[in-house]
């Protein structure tokens, strides 16, 4: 009888996998790439050709504030379009009186972006699809690297599956989508992703 106690709730997050790395397709020749990240940029390398990118995580916002030569008030009008982020300085109107002027665009840092949730496959910066990206009953079965779908394979596969001890509330196993956990399915869940392991 095989038994696994399961791992810390952040332990294979996209998050985490952002140092060890999340595999992904390459955009350009279809192998094998990872995607890392430190806390300014996001970085992808392809491990079959050579193909690189690199993100900024900083989030910035752009602004136009001035003092307006009609009403004598101070004001700030960001600049949500991002076409028009590009330029040194724009016509903006005045919030409080409508009168257009031009004003110097400010770039400034306001955050990172820490969304680092898969969706539909794909990882978060450059929205790449993972390497271990499975179907099963048309529902997306993945994993994020080797480690994870090796935990997959191993929390799927046995017959007892346990908490840590300590006060973790929540383990690993909490992300994983009920279709996942059913009893019936495990087994052919598990096939599946034996096969992405061996390809």
């Amino acid at each position: 009888m095989s038994r696994i106690v399961d791992e810390p709730y952040f332990t294979y997050s996209a998050y985490n996998a952002l140092t060890s790395g999340i595999q992904v397709k390459c955009p350009k020749c279809h192998g094998a790439g990872m995607v890392t990240a430190d806390d300014d940029n996001a970085y992808f390398r392809c491990l079959s050709c050579g193909h690189q990118e690199t993100r900024d995580r900083t989030i910035y916002r752009y602004d136009v504030h001035n003092q307006c030569k009609n009403c004598g008030r101070y004001y700030r009008v960001d600049i949500e379009d991002e076409e028009k982020q590009h330029f040194s300085v724009l016509h903006v109107a005045c919030p409080y009186c409508g009168t257009t002027m031009s004003g110097e665009v400010h770039k400034t840092a306001e955050a990172f972006s820490y969304t680092a949730e898969i969706q539909d496959g794909r990882e978060p910066y450059f929205g790449l699809e993972l390497w271990f990206l499975t179907s099963f009953q048309g529902k997306p079965a993945w994993a994020l690297n080797r480690e994870h779908l090796a935990y997959l394979i191993d929390y799927l596969s046995a017959d007892l599956r346990e908490k840590p001890l300590g006060r973790a509330k929540k383990t690993q196993a909490d992300h994983l989508p009920a279709f996942m956990k059913t009893a019936k399915n495990r087994e052919r869940i598990v096939k599946l992703l034996k096969k992405l392991q061996e390809g």
